[in-house]
């Protein structure tokens, strides 16, 4: 399949074109906001608590920064954490899978013992340990999606390996074998793209976990606070206690970027997923 006609199916299905298309706007505004508003996200010299207005789109906070300055930073930002979190979390998932469905043997159960040693690991406690003692002054956003992939790793990898391991039986790797191809071209040329559409899919899936875990950390005050994202918007509405000010513009913005984000981010996955899968076409 071309890349033309891949696109051609992608955008035949309704999901996936709701998504993207919210996604492309977040990330339009992301990439062009602070061109076309070059202001400073934490600029303190406004007036505070001004609520949306001709001068400020989507009003100002209590410490006087401007909302729309915050909100094409804080994107940004976000999505960065998203998908430095699903490239590590599908590298880490690739490579223990792989090896592990390939090789077999003793490699696999000590690979699948560690795998499982992680799995009943509190990912979310891990992540608040690891940043609490390394300190959120020095942890940048990549240390921050780096302690997101320690744990949400395992699951993909399981499923890698389960799948490597019911394709390697198949007749066309005994002809690849008898040919003399390496382990390792087989596994590159003729199992991953067997997986690619699921990798594909998991990697938007570990995007929205990177971005609310991100968030998850932000409100708990610990990620960098020289660093904008949604999550930190959400930490200053909190801090301020701007719900209980009935300034609604500065936890409600944040709020609706982050949902149509991830929202997006989930049409765009079941799209994916609904375009490759025979079963979910019939239904």
């Amino acid at each position: 399949m071309s890349l033309v006609e891949l696109l051609y199916v992608l955008f035949s299905n309704k999901r996936f074109t709701i998504g993207f298309a919210i996604i492309l706007f977040e990330l339009m505004l992301a990439a062009i906001g602070p061109y076309i508003y070059p202001v400073n996200p934490f600029n303190t010299d406004n007036p505070p608590t001004i609520p949306p207005s001709e001068e400020y789109p989507l009003g100002t906070d209590r410490f006087g920064r401007d909302i729309f300055a915050q909100v094409v930073h804080g994107i940004r930002n976000s999505l960065y954490v998203g998908v430095l979190t699903g490239i590590f979390t599908i590298s880490i998932g690739l490579v223990i899978g792989v090896i592990a469905g390939i090789k077999g043997g003793l490699i696999d159960e000590v690979l699948m013992s560690l795998t499982n040693i992680i799995l009943i690991i509190p990912g979310t406690l891990l992540a608040i340990l690891i940043v609490t003692y390394i300190g959120y002054e020095n942890a940048g956003l990549e240390l921050v999606a780096g302690v997101l992939s320690i744990t949400a790793w395992p699951g993909f990898a399981r499923a890698v390996r389960a799948q490597f391991m019911s394709l390697r039986e198949r007749e066309f790797i005994y002809l690849s074998k008898m040919t003399g191809m390496s382990t390792i071209r087989i596994a590159f040329q003729d199992l991953l793209p067997h997986i690619a559409t699921y990798t594909m899919i998991m990697f938007v899936n570990y995007m929205n976990v990177g971005i609310n875990g991100e968030v998850g950390l932000s409100i708990l005050g610990l990620t960098p606070m020289n660093i904008m994202t949604l999550g930190k918007m959400l930490y200053f509405a909190a801090i301020t206690q701007a719900f209980i000010f009935r300034q609604w513009w500065v936890f409600i913005t944040p709020g609706l970027f982050l949902i149509a984000l991830t929202t997006s981010l989930l049409l765009i996955a079941t799209g994916i997923d609904e375009v490759f899968n025979p079963r979910l076409r019939r239904m």
